[in-house]
């Protein structure tokens, strides 16, 4: 099949299938995007809005309200139980609002309408918002900013207001801050029917992000870029029984997620071996165990899947850099936090210790971009 960016295998052993065969209930709501299919209603493309059928592309989720990567946040659909791709349940209710109505309705299970009453339950929710298009947000939030000029929002140092490539961040900026402030009170309601079921202490609850947005930072929009305003996403986690409330510098990947959860329930022996992250269980719980030095970022431009440019985040510097240390960027990140100086080129010796870290983190993870660089 034909697909113009990611899709999952339905071999794949996915933390759903894992917690599956350990005894939960297993939930998942909003946007997947990890999905190929022959057609969908309305002339979009497989690749867009992709129809996930009953079976094991939905790798052991019980209860599936869920839909491809479809973006009209204010007018959204769904499939959901077994019904068929011509089958979606449409709504007028902005997306976040609704999949939280939905996650309350779950963690309430009502006659048992949502999952077994007598097993756990791991729920994932992937609300779309903030995303574009940025104006499909609900009047109510927008006035939280009433008042509010493009001025006073684009505050970062490396936004250059008279860049030519900037058009774009003041019409936007509002709608994404007033979508930001929606996600927050709408997830706020799902916390809150943990509270009132009684769940709270012992829930382990997560909110994060896949990426970020430049909105307007180094005359940019939108991700896929090494930048902090990109890559340097929140980790938020809750569970009152068993960590102790604090921040912590920890360099998480998102591949550490999976083994990392599964190490706070209990279940590290169940990690499959094809589970490319560490279990960071141990620090999260209570800031002891190994802690990584660093972080690699893959960026792969259309058209060169096996090659491109790779980046490492240690504490200190970004690093970016193609095989051959070729279209360089090296930031300070304490002496430059709005990454404004690149200083690739000025201290070999530091440039060359992150380039040869970076390669060891990629040796580590076989990530086919040194074998282009050995071939």
């Amino acid at each position: 099949r034909t697909h113009l960016g990611n899709f999952l295998s339905e071999d794949a052993q996915c933390l759903t299938d894992v917690l599956s065969d350990a005894g939960y209930s297993t939930g998942y709501m909003g946007k997947w995007h990890l999905d190929s299919s022959p057609s969908t209603p309305d002339g979009e493309t497989a690749e867009w809005d992709a129809f996930t059928p009953p079976g094991p592309r939905r790798h052991s989720v019980d209860f599936w309200y869920s839909y491809g990567a479809a973006n009209d946040h204010l007018n959204p659909h769904y499939w959901t139980g077994d019904s068929g791709v011509e089958d979606r349940v449409k709504v007028k209710q902005w997306s976040p609002e609704h999949e939280a109505d939905q996650a309350i309705a779950y963690i309430k299970n009502d006659g048992g309408d949502y999952r077994d009453a007598d097993r756990p339950f791991a729920l994932f929710m992937s609300m779309n918002p903030p995303h574009p298009p940025y104006n499909k947000v609900p009047d109510r939030y927008r006035a939280l900013y009433e008042g509010k000029t493009s001025d006073d929002l684009l505050i970062r140092e490396n936004v250059d207001r008279s860049a030519e490539g900037i058009k774009r961040a003041p019409n936007s900026v509002l709608d994404y801050f007033a979508m930001v402030s929606g996600v927050d009170e709408q997830f706020g309601r799902v916390l809150d029917a943990l509270e009132d079921q009684g769940l709270s202490d012992n829930t382990i609850v997560v909110f994060t992000s896949d990426h970020g947005e430049m909105m307007g930072s180094h005359n940019r929009m939108s991700k896929n870029v090494i930048y902090e305003e990109s890559m340097n996403i929140p980790f938020l986690i809750r569970w009152p029984d068993g960590i102790r409330p604090r921040t912590d510098d920890l360099i998480l990947g998102t591949p550490d997620i999976y083994p990392s959860l599964l190490g706070l329930m209990g279940l590290a022996g169940n990690t499959p071996d094809s589970v490319e992250g560490d279990d960071r269980s141990s620090v999260i719980r209570d800031g002891s165990g190994d802690r990584p030095d660093a972080g690699i970022y893959t960026r792969l431009p259309p058209g060169r899947p096996r090659g491109g440019l790779r980046g490492l985040r240690t504490h200190r510097h970004t690093y970016q850099a193609g095989a051959a240390r070729q279209d360089a960027l090296l930031f300070d990140n304490v002496e430059d936090p709005f990454q404004m100086r690149n200083i690739a080129g000025r201290g070999e010796r530091l440039e060359k210790d992150l380039h040869d870290q970076m390669e060891q983190a990629l040796v580590e993870a076989k990530d086919p971009w040194m074998d282009v660089k050995q071939g």
